[in-house]
């Protein structure tokens, strides 16, 4: 199964769209978003944040809801409608045995994933193989196995294989000047970030 992966979108919804078609011409399955498909501090008005919310909707298999979708619940930025869509996002899911979160496990909505013991923490509490999160805007990638349960960072570039390693992979952001996503195989277990130009 070939999975595409994004995050942090922050009204971007354009890029969301050119990635979706990206991942459909790549062969993906689908698509899964990590989380902020909005931004609560721009001040865009509620019809903005609802069709960011109905393309995320309609372009996803997947949403998580990110700090973003929690502050604009918390200050009523959402229609009645859009509220009750966003209500429904989890900022943690586990799907075809993929763990998923925005932030972290400790702080599903706010916590930065940037220290190997934060990673390590989440590639313990993992499922599977792999887990992917959200939140820093930043690719990165862990690695850890049974053996040396400590995270290691790795390169994001060219085919990564996971081996019998456990990973954890952010893919980036569509926000910023260097959007990025992240295109996973589930059967042959490798990752290969893309750049959205």
């Amino acid at each position: 199964m070939l999975v595409a992966v994004c995050a942090d979108v922050h009204l971007h919804v354009t890029r969301l769209a050119r990635v979706a078609a990206l991942a459909r011409e790549e062969g993906a399955d689908e698509l899964w978003c990590l989380g902020d498909v909005v931004d609560a501090l721009l001040g865009a008005p509620p019809a903005v944040l609802a069709e960011a919310v109905a393309r995320a909707t309609d372009l996803c298999d997947l949403v998580l809801a990110g700090n973003h979708e929690l502050w604009a619940l918390q200050r009523g930025l959402f229609d009645a409608a859009t509220a009750a869509a966003v209500q429904d996002w989890s900022a943690v899911e586990e799907r075809h045995g993929v763990g998923l979160v925005h932030g972290s496990l400790d702080d599903p909505y706010l916590e930065f994933v940037t220290t190997p013991l934060q990673a390590g923490r989440l590639l313990r509490a993992a499922p599977g193989w792999l887990a992917l999160h959200g939140h820093t805007h930043t690719r990165r990638l862990w690695a850890a196995t049974d053996t040396a349960p400590h995270a290691r960072k790795l390169a994001t570039r060219g085919v990564v294989r996971a081996g019998e390693e456990r990973l954890l992979a952010c893919p980036g952001a569509l926000t910023g000047s260097r959007p990025s996503w992240l295109l996973v195989d589930l059967r042959e277990r490798t990752l290969v970030w893309r750049p959205l130009r």
